[in-house]
């Protein structure tokens, strides 16, 4: 008999399916459904608030097939041993009021709780493991009945200039999480001081890379005359444009291709590309053609201001580089330190200019398959999720 997991991820199956399966809380949902010692795999799907659905509709795409239907609640078997369970809510009034703090009241209601127990029932699962990978989802440990609770701690919420609003909420959960859970994992060793000083639960299991996706080797040679730097995110507050300013400035050869949705900066990001024309912002692209575009790149940057919040993080985009072939220049964020020797951190943005500088110029002497092989085997989403297990062994 092996583990069944029952998963509250990050994000959701909704957001998978939408935008690929690009995130950790995904990869480690993928990893867990190839091993032969899990039996079943549960992700609880975010509540639909009919405040929502007016809003944005509900995206699901219409992927296996439905297994059990009750009042505002489902169940789609969507592989041999993966389930989705599916909540809608008549909440419209208080979603508006409460905003994002209606995550924590609707994973605290009864309602959603039981429905996950008469899933689990209909299903016949008793034994299970708890994965909890969002803060404001916390509240499922206070009624649902598992063998094991693993917090996985992700970014640092406290910390994330979106989330000041519900900053006291985060607080309690993180306390709450901690007198609950049995294990709490994280990608990154500065998030242990969310909790208590004598806290023992604490592993660090950093982030990884699909090296299959990205093992795109050689079909792009380096361009040392106009070399391509690129860029794969999100474009938020963390993103450092003054520096990007800097990089257009040096060598108007320099094309800096930034790929990625617009979540914030949208006008400042727009002066700057009317303003610099070796400078394009050129949006979200599916995750599947991430390997195709990365492996376009001479260099990848991630020119991302150093706080406590990305202290807390660890760039996915710095694995997904190096396994394209692509060597990097990073400011000094969490998680970038000792992983190749084609990694250049930098901790200030005059060292981030001169590296650059002096990379593009290195390009003749550099193979992608050399910058490929200098990524040890150990950052893939296999071995950090068979970490993940083992950790789970030791207290089960």
């Amino acid at each position: 008999m092996g583990y069944n997991f029952v998963i509250q991820p990050f994000h959701d199956y909704r957001k998978w399916e939408k935008e690929g399966y690009r995130t950790r809380d995904a990869h480690f949902f993928q990893q867990l459904e190839k091993r032969k010692d899990v039996d079943n795999i549960i992700i609880v799907n975010r509540p639909l608030s009919l405040a929502e659905r007016i809003i944005k509709g509900d995206s699901l795409k219409n992927i296996g097939f439905f297994v059990f239907n009750d009042e505002n609640f489902s169940i789609r078997k969507i592989s041999e041993k993966t389930y989705v369970f599916d909540f809608y809510t008549s909440d419209f009034i208080k979603v508006i009021i409460e905003n994002r703090k209606w995550w924590d009241t609707i994973f605290r209601s009864k309602k959603i709780t039981n429905k996950i127990k008469l899933g689990l029932k209909f299903l016949e699962i008793s034994d299970y493991i708890l994965l909890i990978q969002n803060p404001m989802a916390i509240g499922l440990a206070e009624s649902l009945n598992y063998n094991l609770f693993v917090f996985d701690v992700i970014d640092n919420w406290l910390e994330h200039p979106q989330m000041r609003s519900i900053v006291s909420t985060i607080k309690s959960n993180y306390k709450e999480a901690e007198g609950k859970a049995d294990l709490i994992i994280s990608v990154s060793e500065n998030n242990k001081e969310i909790f208590s000083s004598d806290c023992n639960k604490f592993v660090e299991i950093t982030n990884g890379v699909d090296f299959d996706k990205f093992s795109v080797l050689d079909s792009i040679n380096f361009n040392p005359e106009y070399p391509i730097i690129g860029y794969i995110g999100k474009i938020q507050e963390r993103f450092d444009l003054e520096l990007l300013v800097k990089l257009a400035n040096i060598n108007t050869n320099y094309r800096l291709m930034i790929y990625g949705p617009l979540l914030a900066l949208k006008k400042e990001a727009k002066e700057i590309e009317k303003k610099y024309s070796n400078i394009q912002f050129l949006g979200e692209v599916p995750y599947e053609k991430l390997p195709t575009i990365v492996n376009t790149f001479d260099i990848g940057i991630i020119p991302h201001k150093v706080t406590r919040f990305t202290k807390s993080m660890n760039p996915l985009k710095l694995y997904e580089y190096l396994s394209c072939g692509t060597p990097v220049v990073t400011s000094k964020v969490n998680g970038v330190d000792g992983i190749s020797k084609f990694v250049s951190v930098c901790i200030s943005d005059k060292e981030f200019l001169t590296e650059l500088s002096n990379l593009v110029e290195e390009l003749h002497h550099i193979t992608r398959t050399e910058v490929r092989n200098s990524l040890d085997d150990s950052f893939s989403w296999e071995n950090k999720t068979q970490q993940l297990i083992k950790e789970i062994d030791r207290y089960v």
